[in-house]
């Protein structure tokens, strides 16, 4: 077999007229669907690299306060808006591992901002499996110890620093932790719902059916942004921002259902007039 720059498979073998390419030619319509979709995701580079990406986002999910190096909310005043820093292993042309350059603030009362200057003279060694700041794993166990952290006087701020000296990268990892784990929720609860109620509507029919094609009406005819509004000015006060966006997006996933449940039904009415069907 010859792979052509397509992707393309080429059999080597010499040419038969005689041949019967029946099964050939039949091979792809009695490949199952998950498998047709699987090579087609295959040879879709950016597919797959998009796929592996997030996988591994997922994987990575339950780690993100130990791969952190600081806490969401630990703030250094020392270093407000502070520019992204990088990693470097090699120093006077001596690879001595990874280690940061330290910086330091000054006023620019011309321009009323913060200026920062790099010392070059000065490699500082990163510090791995330090202790730190304190978190929780899958919310359930907590502990202080980090994958890397900011040697002493000096910082790690891949990403830079917000006005508060709050570690931007270190925010982005708790809030994909967070954005993601609630949206997966949200499909899950909306999957679950539709699959069930469209089946119940698809098999059963009658009265039944008329029941949830009503209810699916009304669900469909709810605006979305006044019904996230209603909803957060319902949820209590002393809820914290974390609780209020996964109750919000968990509502919203249980109210977005009604077009997966009419996709169902339908497959269940088509099914119901298949002659195998009627005859069993």
């Amino acid at each position: 077999m010859t792979i052509l720059p397509d992707g393309r498979y080429v059999s080597d073998a010499p040419y038969d007229e005689n041949e019967d390419l029946s099964a050939i030619e039949r091979a792809d319509l009695d490949m199952p669907n998950w498998k047709l979709v699987w090579r087609a995701f295959r040879k879709h580079r950016l597919a797959l690299i998009s796929g592996i990406f997030l996988l591994v986002g997922y994987l990575l999910l339950p780690f993100a306060g130990f791969i952190a190096p600081y806490t969401p909310n630990e703030r250094n005043a020392d270093y407000l808006y502070a520019p992204p820093q990088g990693i470097h292993l090699f120093h006077d042309g001596k690879f001595i591992g990874p280690y940061v350059y330290p910086t330091e603030a000054h006023a620019d009362l011309v321009n009323y901002r913060w200026d920062y200057t790099t010392d070059k003279t000065k490699a500082m060694p990163l510090e791995f499996f330090c202790e730190g700041g304190e978190y929780t794993i899958i919310g359930l166990f907590k502990t202080n110890r980090h994958l890397v952290c900011a040697p002493e006087g000096a910082s790690l701020f891949l990403f830079g620093s917000d006005r508060l000296g709050r570690d931007v990268f270190s925010r982005i990892l708790y809030g994909a932790q967070l954005s993601m784990t609630v949206g997966l929720i949200g499909i899950t609860v909306s999957f679950l719902l539709g699959i069930t109620f469209g089946s119940i509507a698809g098999y059963f029919g009658g009265r039944i059916d008329w029941t949830i094609q009503r209810i699916i009406e009304i669900l469909r005819s709810l605006p979305e942004l006044p019904l996230w509004l209603a909803l957060s000015a319902a949820v209590p006060a002393s809820w914290g921002p974390v609780a209020v966006f996964f109750m919000i997006s968990l509502i919203l996933g249980a109210l977005d259902w009604p077009g997966l449940a009419r996709a169902v039904r339908s497959k269940f009415l088509a099914l119901r007039e298949e002659e195998y069907v009627k005859a069993a």
